[in-house]
């Protein structure tokens, strides 16, 4: 017969493939610059309390919060915590000839710690590590024919997400370390589409060269925390994390098709 302790690691492990689903395809409104790379950094900027700090807290233990900034931190959890945390975002995206305006709110992350015992603390919790948002539409000029026009779209869409398990151990009277072992996994979705219109040809058919890439790896991170009490009142903490380098595994997928290019706005 399993106990509650071994019941409650399974259901620590299980959690992040559980909550797997509600942090995918989270956007922030169009943002071109996730064009680039990944997509737009989702930082690490903690839970709740360290959000309100601007993203301090390394090293700064507090008892009511889940603070995944330092993992070696878990060790202060004084009862069974959970958080979910939500962004929002409105902006204005504007270049030399024209603006508008858009955001949304999404998904910040989701948190759950529980003490083990007096000296052991453990959390899983899920968060966006990236963001890829962005419909881009421009014409150009063709090659050798002065009348003909190209008009392209650009498009974006998915994300990575993050799903983590981590401890916090208490090993000497002013010493915690702790480690996290991360999934990352997503999709990250772009096309590139042209349609041509010259002298006598409408521009009736968008050509979509369409890009899918699935990424999937472990990230693992050591974590330390040092507090040592000075006065009454006073006390210093010292705290620091590495994270292990990893090369992020990742398979592609190509294709091309045809649209109606009369449903386009230019």
């Amino acid at each position: 017969m399993l106990t509650d302790k071994k019941l409650l690691l399974a259901a620590l492990t299980a959690a992040p493939l559980l909550l797997a689903g509600s942090a995918l395809g989270q956007g922030l409104g169009n943002s071109p610059y996730s064009r680039i790379g990944l997509g737009d950094n989702v930082g690490n900027l903690g839970g709740v309390r360290q959000l309100g700090m601007g993203g301090v807290g390394l090293a700064a233990p507090n008892t009511g919060n889940v603070n995944e900034l330092n993992p070696a931190l878990l060790y202060y959890t004084p009862r069974t915590t959970f958080e979910a945390g939500f962004n929002a975002q409105y902006k204005n995206v504007r270049n030399a000839s024209e603006s508008y305006r858009t955001g949304s709110g999404t998904l910040a992350y989701l948190a759950l710690a529980v003490p083990i015992n007096k000296r052991w603390g453990a959390a899983v919790g899920l968060k966006p590590y990236s963001v890829v948002d962005y419909q881009v539409n421009s014409t150009g000029t063709v090659n050798g024919d002065p009348y003909a026009v190209a008009y392209k779209q650009y498009g974006g869409t998915g994300g990575l997400s993050e799903a983590y398990f981590a401890h916090g151990i208490h090993v000497l009277r002013d010493l915690n370390i702790g480690g996290s072992a991360s999934y990352l996994f997503g999709t990250l979705d772009q096309t590139n589409g042209t349609a041509i219109a010259t002298s006598t040809v409408a521009a009736n058919q968008l050509v979509v060269e369409r890009e899918q890439l699935r990424y999937a790896d472990f990230l693992l991170r050591g974590a330390l925390h040092y507090r040592h009490k000075l006065s009454k009142d006073l006390n210093m903490n010292l705290g620091g994390t590495y994270t292990f380098q990893t090369n992020t595994k990742v398979s592609r997928q190509r294709t091309q098709e045809q649209r109606d290019a009369l449903v386009l706005v230019w």
